[in-house]
């Protein structure tokens, strides 16, 4: 939960940001004006549209061709017009129907102002030019422009992300109650890379524009057609999404308990992937199988998955077979065979006395075995038949006594860091 001094600081953070990309946007626009040319309308409807148009981002948030648009701005007209741009992204239409928070939509605001103008500051300074004058006079970019704007277009675009990751991650840090170097880290830094390839389209979108400001639409059937094949990848994805969902609801159907179970597991196990740094699809299949990893149970008797007291030789070993029938079950669904060896290994032991095959140390996958963890922490701290449920203190307090045998210790001290944090909020 969010505190009061915590959202209370978040609003003094978000007025603040406003006020100082504000001030800003006005101050370049009295120190460098532009025009109100064909060029610049064409920038800002197509940032306005693209911002309405954005697509979800795997890890949450959303992406747009608005920053090409930005970076155009700023090479085509200057800072001013970058910022300008900039703030007309600042609410969709979609926030609108769905309602936004004044302080967040005036940080969302202050940010998008500063870091469009601060870092198009930067590249008129280190010498990079701007290729419409306010006297009408194009000069498009030539070899002969090279390498010396290299540096002004490098400093532009890595500018760009740097003051909006900062902001960003300060933001969603102070109120959510977390540290910002650990959103940036989770959250940010992994879209660097697409970012910095938005930043070339911009650079493009300018050179395209000092043609003609029709000349743009050159650009926009490549545009459209690479965003409908993204659209299509998120409606492909939502299809496995839905085989996973139809299959926990199979196990749901049979144990009740597994209903809140396979999804806390599951957000107990990215997150811990997360502050490992792995890759973005190695959290999503860590994801996935923490939701899968009981699928197996659907070839157990219910009576037995529900005997309030100790279970006997026979029926421990039947329950110990769900890791393979599930690994089985998983294995057949194309779009799920990534996940089969994380499903059959989540119950192994570091010390290798586990099942199903009895693997030990580095041998298991590294996916099993941050599954194990989180399994093992919310079985812990969730009421069974058999038993009452630990305190979250008490459980943490388990899972370091079992580091080294139960579970892999490089693991341990970063899992229950990360509960502890949560716990503190």
């Amino acid at each position: 939960m969010v505190s009061h001094r915590a959202s209370r600081w978040f609003s003094v953070l978000s007025y603040t940001v406003l006020a100082v990309g504000l001030v800003t946007v006005l101050v370049s626009f009295a120190a460098r004006p532009f025009a109100l040319s064909a060029t610049f309308a064409v920038l800002l409807i197509a940032a306005i549209a693209s911002e309405n148009a954005a697509l979800p981002l795997p890890r949450g948030g959303t992406t747009s061709l608005a920053y090409p648009m930005i970076t155009a701005a700023a090479m085509l007209l200057g800072p001013a017009a970058a910022g300008v741009v900039a703030l007309s992204c600042t609410v969709t239409l979609r926030e609108l129907r769905r309602g936004v928070e004044m302080n967040v939509a005036a940080i969302n605001a202050g940010q998008l102002g500063l870091s469009a103008t601060l870092p198009a500051w930067m590249y008129v300074v280190l010498g990079g030019r701007i290729l419409l004058s306010p006297d009408g006079a194009v000069r498009p970019l030539a070899a002969a422009d090279f390498p010396d704007m290299l540096l002004p277009l490098a400093t532009l675009g890595l500018a760009t992300f740097l003051v909006n990751a900062a902001l960003v991650s300060a933001g969603i840090g102070l109120k959510n109650r977390v540290s910002p170097l650990k959103v940036l880290r989770s959250n940010i830094a992994w879209t660097f890379s697409s970012y910095m390839s938005l930043v070339v389209l911009g650079v493009a979108v300018a050179q395209v524009l000092t043609v003609h400001p029709a000349a743009f639409i050159l650009l926009v059937f490549p545009l459209v057609v690479s965003r409908q094949l993204y659209q299509r990848y998120l409606v492909l994805k939502g299809t496995y999404l839905d085989t996973v969902r139809s299959l926990v609801a199979a196990l749901e159907a049979k144990d009740p308990y597994t209903r809140g179970h396979s999804e806390r597991v599951a957000e107990y196990a990215a997150s811990l992937a997360e502050e490992l740094g792995l890759e973005e699809r190695e959290i999503e299949q860590v994801r996935m199988a923490a939701q899968l990893h009981d699928l197996g149970k659907v070839a157990i008797d219910s009576e037995l998955l529900h005997k309030p007291s100790q279970l006997t030789a026979p029926e421990y070993e039947a329950i110990q077979r769900h890791p393979e029938v599930g690994a089985e079950i998983v294995a057949r669904v194309p779009e799920l065979a990534a996940l089969t060896e994380v499903v059959r290994f989540h119950h192994e032991r570091w010390d290798g006395t586990g099942y199903a095959v009895g693997l030990s140390g580095d041998r298991i996958p590294l996916q099993a075995r941050i599954l194990a963890i989180a399994d093992s922490y919310d079985a812990m701290t969730t009421a069974r038949p058999y038993r009452e449920a630990l305190a979250p203190r008490e459980a943490l307090s388990e899972i370091a006594n079992c580091a080294g045998s139960q579970f892999d210790p490089s693991l341990v001290g970063f899992f229950i860091q990360q509960r502890q944090e949560v716990e503190q909020r």
